[in-house]
């Protein structure tokens, strides 16, 4: 897994985009506002439950703009259909490119580990946090967000 400090891989990956298709590169996102990029291994609860504590942040408690990007290792209309049912106010990637593995959360058999990144407009790793099981309940944020408002 990616450490602070390291370089974030830029990655270029079809999201959702209300309700269409957007095409989304990290370094575009951090020129205007450090990111947070959430990695998710399905549409599982626990999945779910990260994506939902994500969307109901207050980011803004921390920092003037941030652009939240959520990863899922899926084709784009599986993506649309998970934001739509969650109504997710940010985009979902779909990684079909390895991004996952770029960051190094892709486990040994395959899956993908529930991690969140925080990247800076230099596009350098600041945070990184790993969501243990979470039994569907909402995950903590509390690193993630230290990690933005130390920037």
């Amino acid at each position: 897994m990616l450490s602070p400090g390291e370089p974030a891989p830029d990655f270029d990956l079809q999201g959702t985009a209300d309700g269409g298709v957007g095409a989304y590169r990290l370094s575009a996102a951090t020129n205007r506002a450090p990111a947070v990029v959430a990695f998710v291994p399905g549409d599982g609860p626990e999945s779910q439950a990260v994506l939902s504590a994500l969307a109901d942040a207050d980011w803004a408690s921390v920092s003037e703009a941030v652009a939240v990007l959520g990863v899922l290792p899926a084709d784009i209309d599986d993506c649309r259909s998970l934001a739509a049912a969650l109504s997710l106010p940010y985009p979902l990637l779909a990684d079909t490119h390895g991004v996952a593995t770029q960051f190094g959360v892709r486990k040994q058999d395959g899956s993908v580990q529930r991690a969140a990144f925080v990247v800076d407009q230099r596009c350098r790793v600041r945070g990184a946090t790993v969501f243990d099981e979470t039994d569907g309940t909402a995950p903590p944020l509390d690193e993630v967000l230290r990690g933005l408002a130390e920037l």
